[in-house]
């Protein structure tokens, strides 16, 4: 694109009037502008290529005209293209209008309402209060800030954004599903699906639901959440989750039954009949009350380090009797390690050895595996529950007694250090030089005595009877009913309490002590806590239906969430006899019964009223309402169309952000007073007097300009330029760069004088009439021309050539 040439005078001098004179319109409306369709409108054209291209050019109008190139400037205000790209005509600033021609893009605008095209989208504003538009799959409309809608083949929006918390509704098409979401004072929320009908819902806080994921009732304490990876259910004793992504699974219904199953552990019970845990170092299963399967006959052949093995397997009444075998029927590796190491006999929390890595290999158990013994190539090891495995191998068989030798009744070992004697089922101890550990009528009564600490314990009917004390430790269990544990060393003692139904733990240390109390699944809850202050707290929750938590100097109690209120102490100060006494009293800090809330400091109407307040200010916002209130000041908004603010500094009044008016004062000066564009302003880095027509003054650091009159006078002078005009630049301008020191100059506008310069070739020409009467142009190239009334002519070209009427001579 091109431009036709203008003088830099009138564009400056355009631009500031414009400036002032429409300065309500231009600061409200948005023109479209598209790079592509504007840039072919900027190259300048002067000297020999302008005379080319330009049938007419003066201080009124322009009028370009070549090949695919029409224009047409008028006074600065009117301008009308013709160009390759687009067409576009210009009333400014009241009407634009641009049109593309190699597509679907037309822009216009009237004052402040705007209409855009492109492709098959129209959008369209009456900036900046309303926008709306539409193309083949969508539409919109916003009304700032009260209401905005947004619709598409695939969605629908609904809300109103000054107040969210009013209303919100989005529907929403995802392929072949439909998504609703609305939300009601922030209480209510649903969500709805073509597939899944209701997908989420709540009401805060009585429930939250998801279809997908979860469904939660604080008022119940039931939660389910499940999800792809991972799965939660909650609901009092009962609890089950399972987390793929670790592959962990945990189920218990409290305190009777629970499992446990990952990659590392598995742990599963039937309390108090069945109890199961496996894991690296552990492996216990106890069946009290003999709980039975059918019988079970297993044979098998197994190889390892080439050798072949006949395995045999035989359970009766779900291991009640179990024997488990190994016989090598084919020798392969005659290489094989042999890994049968003389060792003393020593006790083991977990068998090292078994029927995998042994040659031979023999085992029984009884009684659920309660009674164990095993022999694998030379070594062995039998375990009676409670006791550690006793493991040994041949070299120390002389040590041992074991009666008969192939089942054993009676078992014995007894060294310096170790002593582990079995007289199945009646008797079995183990001692060593750190503990000593008796059972009788195997679990029936159990005497452990530990050095560490001093720790002595006694069970009965092991696990379900307990006793035990030590230097630091102590308590007692009668399971599933009741465990007691106690804890007291240097810095702390605590008590803890567990029953079917309830919780109870203290603690104390030096300068605090804590009690707390939880009876479940109703959720009655009590907590206590005192400092060496004798500060103290102390809550009591019953879910949902009451909470109380007082200290000190509150006392705070809610009903059913929605009714609550708080007392708090304050302090009278009096001086009495040259003494300062305090007394104090109950105040009412707040009470809520809902939607309405007071305190000593705030009013509220949810969600439709706010209103807070001190001994040094106040606040509210009611409907479309703000206002603040301090003793030095306050503060008023309604919707930013009317804001008021007075403090002991300054005293503001104004609308629209100062475009409708603007009234601001100190208590020396009134520093600013605008009405519309009217006024003078004192209050920005830069000091303003503006009573356009008549006068306007503007001052920085850096700049300043001064206007008499309806243009009589202006001047203007910055680090950079400087601008000068009288009447209306009609008379007198002038106007100069110092970066690149070029400069133009207007008499009459260029009726009686004219001189101007270019940057590019050092282009200056000098004239009257525009050029008309006479005219003289250089070049730095060595270029002159000069003319009078266009007639006569005489120029110098570059190369020396001279021409009189554009003839050489």
């Amino acid at each position: 694109m091109r431009k036709k040439m203008r003088p830099k005078f009138l564009q400056n001098f355009l631009l500031r009037v414009s400036l002032i004179y429409f300065l309500f319109f231009t600061v409200t409306v948005s023109a479209k502008t598209w790079p592509d369709l504007e840039s072919e409108k900027e190259t300048k054209i002067y000297g020999s290529e302008r005379s080319a291209k330009y049938k007419a050019s003066n201080i009124f109008y322009d009028i370009e005209d070549w090949k695919d190139h029409y224009s047409i400037h008028a006074l600065g205000f009117y301008r009308y293209y013709d160009y390759p790209l687009s067409k576009s005509k210009t009333v400014f600033p009241f009407y634009h209008h641009i049109q593309s021609k190699k597509d679907n893009r037309e822009y216009k605008r009237i004052i402040n309402v705007n209409i855009t095209k492109e492709n098959d989208s129209i959008q369209k504003s009456v900036f900046p209060f309303v926008f709306w538009g539409y193309d083949t799959n969508s539409s919109y409309i916003t009304a700032i800030p009260l209401f905005y809608q947004k619709q598409s083949s695939n969605q629908n929006i609904l809300g109103f954004p000054i107040l969210p918390i009013l209303y919100y509704h989005n529907k929403e098409n995802l392929n072949e599903n439909q998504n609703r979401y609305t939300r009601l004072f922030t209480i209510l929320h649903y969500e709805t699906t073509n597939h899944k009908g209701l997908h989420e819902l709540s009401l805060t806080p009585i429930f939250y639901y998801s279809k997908d994921n979860y469904l939660f009732l604080p008022l119940l304490l039931y939660y389910q959440n499940f999800r792809s990876s991972l799965n939660e259910y909650w609901l009092g004793p009962v609890y089950y989750s399972k987390d793929q992504t670790k592959e962990e699974r945990l189920f218990v219904f409290f305190p009777f039954i629970g499992s446990y199953v990952s990659p590392k552990k598995e742990i599963d019970f039937i309390f108090p009949i069945y109890l199961n845990m496996k894991d690296n170092e552990e492996d216990y299963h106890i069946n009290l009350f003999w709980y039975t399967k059918v019988h079970d006959v297993n044979a098998d052949l197994a190889t390892n380090d080439g050798n072949v093995y006949l395995d045999y397997d035989f359970g009766l009444f779900y291991n009640l009797v179990g024997i488990s075998q190994r016989t090598k029927i084919l020798k392969g590796n005659i290489l094989k390690r042999n890994d049968s190491n003389s060792e003393k006999p020593e006790l083991k929390r977990k068998r090292e050895f078994n029927r995998e890595n042994s040659d031979q290999f023999i085992g029984y158990q009884l009684l659920f595996g309660i009674f164990s013994y095993e022999k694998a190539d030379t070594k062995k090891h039998i375990r009676l529950l409670p006791l550690a495995w006793f493991t040994w191998d041949d070299s120390s068989e002389d040590e041992v007694v074991l009666l008969p030798p192939f089942f054993p009744i009676w078992f014995s070992y007894v060294a310096d250090d170790l002593e582990y004697k079995i007289l199945f089922p009646l008797y079995g101890k183990q001692k060593d030089k750190n503990s000593e550990l008796v059972s009788y009528l195997l679990n029936f009564y159990i005497k452990e005595e530990y050095k560490e600490n001093n720790l002595s314990e006694r069970s009965y009917f092991w696990p379900f009877v307990n006793v035990y004390r030590s230097d630091i430790y102590s308590g007692h269990r009668v399971l599933p009913f009741y465990i007691q544990k106690n804890e007291t060393n240097e810095s702390k003692s605590t008590y803890k309490n567990y029953t079917l139904f309830s919780i109870y733990e203290e603690t104390i240390w030096k300068n605090f002590e804590r009690k707390e109390f939880l009876i479940w699944p109703l959720w009655i809850s009590y907590d206590k806590i005192r400092n060496y202050k004798k500060e103290s707290e102390t809550t009591i929750w019953i879910t949902p239906f009451y909470y109380r938590n007082q200290t000190n100097t509150q006392k705070r109690t809610n009903l059913l969430w929605f009714i609550d209120w708080e007392w708090r102490q304050s302090n009278d100060h009096s001086l009495q006899n040259n003494n300062q006494n305090e007394t104090s009293k109950e105040k009412l800090s707040h009470i809520l019964v809902f939607p309405f809330y007071f305190s000593d400091s705030s009013f509220s109407i949810i969600p439709l009223s706010f209103n807070f307040w001190n001994q040094n200010e106040f606040r509210t916002f009611t409907l479309l309402n703000y206002y603040h209130w301090k003793k030095d000041g306050h503060y008023y908004n309604f919707l930013y169309l009317l804001e008021s603010e007075n403090t002991e500094l300054k005293y503001k009044f104004k609308s629209l952000g100062n475009l409708l008016w603007s009234i601001e004062k100190t208590p020396k000066e009134l520093s600013r007073f605008t009405v519309l564009w009217l006024g003078y302003d004192y209050t920005t880095y830069k000091k303003t007097v503006n009573f356009f027509p008549l006068f306007r003054i503007m001052t920085t650091t850096d700049e300043s300009s001064k206007m008499i009159g309806p243009f009589l006078y202006y001047h203007s002078k910055s680090n950079e330029e400087m601008t000068e005009l009288a009447l209306l630049g009609i008379g007198y301008y002038h106007n100069e760069t110092k970066s690149d020191k070029q400069y133009s100059t207007y008499v009459l506008l260029g009726i009686l004088y004219q001189e101007k310069t270019e940057l590019e070739r050092g282009f200056v020409k000098r004239g009257s009439l525009w050029g008309w009467l006479w005219e003289y142009q250089t070049e730095e190239n060595g270029y002159e021309k000069f003319s009078i009334l266009k007639l006569f002519s005489y120029s110098k070209e570059p190369d020396g050539t001279k021409k009189i009427l554009g003839i050489s001579i």
